[in-house]
This record gives C-alpha cells, sequence and structure tokens, in this order.
C-alpha cells in the first residue's frame, strides 16, 4: 500500500485536503500531515512516505526547501508541489529541486488527482498552466 503525507498551513484546505484522499484514495495510507515545515522534515524523514503534497508557503522551513531536502535525503519520495505561488521563479526552483509534480491550488482537486495518480505509477505531472512556464523557461 502506498503513503502520502501532506505539509500544509491552511486549516480549512488541510481538512479539505484529508477527506479528498480518503475518499479518492482509499486505497493509500494517509500517514500525517504538518502545518509547518520544520515539523514536516521530521516527520517524513522517520515515516518515509511514498508521495509528499507540498505547499510552498509554509511555516519554518518553506516548501520548496523541503523538496530539496527530502530529495537529497529520500530520494525515491515522489513530491508534488500544491501552492498558489505560481510565479516563473517559483516554478524554476522547484524543477530544478526535481519536482515530481508541480499543481496551482486554482487548478483544483481534480488536477491534483491527476497529479497523484500519474506519480503513483512512477511518472510526474505538472498541470498545464505550469507546464507551460516550464515550457517557455
Amino acid at each position: 500500500m502506498k503513503s502520502i503525507y501532506v505539509i500544509e498551513d491552511n486549516e480549512i484546505l488541510l481538512d479539505l485536503l484529508k477527506s479528498f484522499l480518503e475518499t479518492e484514495f482509499s486505497d493509500m495510507t494517509l500517514l500525517g500531515f504538518s502545518i509547518n515545515g520544520a515539523d514536516a522534515m521530521q516527520k517524513c524523514l522517520k515515516l518515509k512516505p511514498d508521495l509528499v503534497i507540498a505547499d510552498v508557503e509554509v511555516p519554518e522551513v518553506n516548501g520548496l526547501e523541503i523538496l530539496h531536502l527530502l530529495k537529497m535525503k529520500i530520494p525515491e519520495t515522489k513530491i508534488v508541489i500544491f501552492t498558489g505561488k505560481t510565479d516563473t521563479e517559483i516554478i524554476r526552483i522547484a524543477n530544478h529541486g526535481h519536482a515530481d509534480g508541480f499543481v496551482s491550488k486554482a487548478s483544483g482537486l481534480g488536477e491534483l488527482e491527476n497529479a497523484i495518480r500519474a506519480l503513483i505509477k512512477g511518472g510526474s505531472y505538472f498541470s498545464p498552466d505550469v507546464f507551460g512556464k516550464i515550457s517557455r523557461e
């Protein structure tokens, strides 16, 4: 069974994500969640999830730093950035940090579902708006 860990500091969105994951991915284990990056790093290094969903703007250690650190320590963990921050610089940093996926929160949970399914199968997924910005780089 595959496992997921969520890093999101917005409690309303976090509750929505938990409900979404339990409904759409009932065959996966939700190992936990963190509302700050320092806690997330500790827990992810201990639990070694198969997939991490990370927001960029979380307190203490931001999502891009988490991406870089986790890819160095547990490279087999797939990481999808799920954020409202989709300016070109953020996307470039995530892409160079070897993010396995990047989905704009504005794209909705359907795009996040597409990303998770692609990553579970060993692929990568960048929502169309994000992919367009990467292509232009």
